[in-house]
């Protein structure tokens, strides 16, 4: 890499750093200022429902694989098949 191109992909890191970091710190400004500062107790509604509603239906239905593998599972043994480790054990 020619030094020129160095300087310049410094720079715009940096700035791209810069811009992260000032977010960051402006939404942790806001968001703390606006969870200390409430607007006034007459404006605060009440969150909690006393009884559900009515015809309100809610069903969940789960569905178990026989050899199901989780997706963390299957990244952990790519990388060890990359870096050498123990693979999968079968």
């Amino acid at each position: 890499m020619r030094p020129e191109q160095a300087v310049s992909w410094y720079r715009r890191m940096s700035a791209v750093y810069a811009f992260g970091t000032w977010t960051l710190l402006g939404s942790l400004i806001f968001f703390g200022r606006k969870k200390s500062n409430p607007l006034g107790d007459e404006l605060k509604q009440k969150d909690e429902l006393t009884e559900p509603p009515k015809g309100f239906y809610v069903e969940t239905i789960v569905t178990y694989k026989e050899d199901f593998v989780p997706i963390t599972d299957r990244i952990l043994n790519y990388w060890k098949s990359w870096t050498g480790g123990r693979g999968p054990e079968s």
